[in-house]
């Protein structure tokens, strides 16, 4: 993604989930994107998860580790409200 000229506006989702760790090469470009997205003037909602103190796939090495599963939880918990949203949208 291009920042400088993506035309963040155009987004065709209505939410996104950032996730970020701490340690990553990629968490200031994680940050900069949710900064940019927040100012761009997209109309949908953005959540950044920072998971502190971890290191880039972190979640893939302790499968068990109690940030890899709040993670699991929390990236479920985003799509069952898309799930929850389309029944409504259905009835």
């Amino acid at each position: 993604m291009n920042l400088g000229v993506e035309d963040l506006t155009k987004l065709g989702c209505e939410r996104m989930l950032i996730f970020a760790a701490e340690k990553n090469y990629f968490t200031i470009v994680a940050k900069n994107y949710y900064e940019k997205l927040k100012r761009s003037g997209w109309k949908g909602t953005v959540e950044l998860v920072e998971n502190e103190k971890e290191d880039h796939c972190f979640h893939l090495f302790d499968l068990d580790g109690d940030k890899a599963q709040e993670m699991r939880h929390k990236f479920v918990s985003f799509l069952k409200q898309d799930q929850f949203n389309l029944k409504q949208d259905l009835c």
